[in-house]
């Protein structure tokens, strides 16, 4: 499967991602204790790059992408430490761009406005803020202080900063901006800024792309009667 085949396709892969990004980022922190969290949440980190893996559609090139990242997920798990940690972070980063872009590509070249559209575009824009969740990170990684996030929002025992992190993202994408999590120097400033950028453009033009090919399939008042 791949993102050129036609229309409606690639259907149950944009939804079964759209549901898994979901489950990550709402019912998980609703339905699971605080003390899971960390686990269910790295457990769902794999079903979203699989599923995105699967929407982007599995060809040799996008294995290029897949493979070394997962190879670096591995890594980065069983060994830890900075090194290890930002590069599995920044391929994540990396192969998400990638996969959100591809399926941008896939929903402004359709002709028409199904289910498939809607759900692509609705993946894109998910991704969109889990990819600047993994700049974060990275930031924060590299960085330590980069952002102001309160201790309640940290989970132990290590204190990881993903979730906190990923919601922020999701805040900074949509603009709602509650103020709880800060950022504290010019280069989080710079990421945030761009997110906010990215967002806004992102709803807009895919609005008007959708709604303009809507309005192409209504049938005019001549075709009516």
């Amino acid at each position: 499967m791949s993102l050129s085949e036609p229309r409606d396709k690639q259907l149950p892969a944009f939804l079964t991602l759209l549901v898994t990004l979901i489950a990550g980022v709402m019912l998980v922190p609703i339905l699971v204790p605080d003390a899971a969290h960390l686990v269910v949440g790295r457990v769902l980190s794999v079903a979203i790059l699989l599923t995105a893996l699967w929407a982007a559609g599995v060809r040799p090139i996008r294995l290029l992408f897949f493979v070394p990242l997962a190879v670096a997920y591995f890594v980065a798990h069983h060994m830890g430490g900075v090194p290890a940690v930002t590069v599995a972070l920044s391929l994540r980063a990396v192969f998400f761009a990638y996969t959100t872009v591809l399926i941008v590509l896939h929903v402004l070249r359709a002709r028409t406005v199904t289910g498939d559209t809607i759900a692509g575009a609705a993946c894109a824009y998910a991704l969109t803020a889990v990819t600047w969740a993994n700049l974060y990170e990275i930031l924060e990684l590299l960085r330590p202080g980069s952002f102001q996030i309160p201790p309640s929002w940290l989970l132990q025992p290590s204190g990881d900063p993903s979730f906190a992190l990923q919601y922020f993202s999701f805040i900074t994408l949509t603009t709602v901006g509650y103020g709880d999590i800060l950022p504290l120097n010019p280069r989080a400033g710079g990421l945030c800024i761009a997110e906010a950028v990215v967002g806004q453009l992102y709803v807009a033009i895919m609005i008007a792309r959708l709604v303009g090919l809507q309005l192409v399939q209504q049938p005019s008042a001549s075709e009516r009667r």
